[in-house]
């Protein structure tokens, strides 16, 4: 089981609005610790984060690992930010563009 590493994206957003809202998954690492899991939480905007939390789960002996990547729905885009209604939309070209500069000024 020590070569099992999940990823939760945990962003805090569902279909039609935030977990707090639909259905609180708090505490989220609890959860998987009550299982045995080694869990490991980020910032899962963080490559570093990310890359050390892989590196420490190669280290992990007899148990699975979890990284719960704490994550912002849509980051660095104004109109698209911890919004849930584009989980399932796709942006028109000019949304497009306008999402694509924010993120290349960022």
């Amino acid at each position: 089981m020590d070569n099992v590493c999940a990823i939760v994206d945990n962003n805090h957003v569902q279909l039609d609005g935030t977990t707090e809202e639909v259905c609180n998954m708090e505490p989220v690492a609890g959860k998987w610790r009550e299982f045995n899991w080694h869990v490991i939480c980020v910032n899962g905007h963080s490559l570093e984060e990310m890359y050390a939390a892989y590196k420490e789960a190669m280290g992990t002996k007899g148990r699975p690992t979890v990284i719960i990547a704490d994550t912002v729905k849509g980051k660095g885009v104004s109109f698209m930010e911890g919004q849930s209604d584009w989980h399932g939309l796709a942006p028109d070209d000019q949304q497009y563009a306008q999402a694509m500069a924010e993120v290349e000024a960022e």
